[in-house]
């Protein structure tokens, strides 16, 4: 199977907030980069393709950080109902990629792994 990813995950355990239309759905980003991230734990979950927001707070010791980025569902997994969680979702962010860098990049400093490409 080809690799598609362009840039690095990092493993991260951060809670977030999925926005789709009037839905609010809770979950927990397991990975991040700079062109996306992999959501799990969610109680629900949106159609592919869809627009959604991804709202998120990270902290490490005093630094508290907010990122909120557009996004697009890119695929699902359906999980058994355990816990009242669903499934997860990959999340490709849709702003320019200098617009990502500059919310994501204090995040990646705060949580000790530096964003870089490939």
């Amino acid at each position: 199977m080809e690799e598609r990813r362009q840039d690095k995950r990092s493993a991260v355990s951060i809670p977030c907030t999925v926005y789709w239309h009037d839905h609010v759905i809770r979950g927990q980003i397991a990975n991040l980069s700079l062109g996306g991230a992999f959501i799990i734990r969610l109680s629900a979950i949106p159609p592919e393709d869809a627009s959604v927001i991804l709202s998120f707070q990270a902290e490490k010791g005093e630094i508290e950080l907010k990122g909120k980025l557009t996004s697009r569902v890119i695929h699902t997994v359906t999980e058994s109902i355990e816990k009242g969680e669903i499934g997860s979702i990959g999340v490709e962010f849709q702003e320019p990629p200098e617009d990502v860098r500059s919310q994501l990049s204090p995040v990646f400093r705060a949580l000790g792994a530096g964003p870089s490409n490939r």
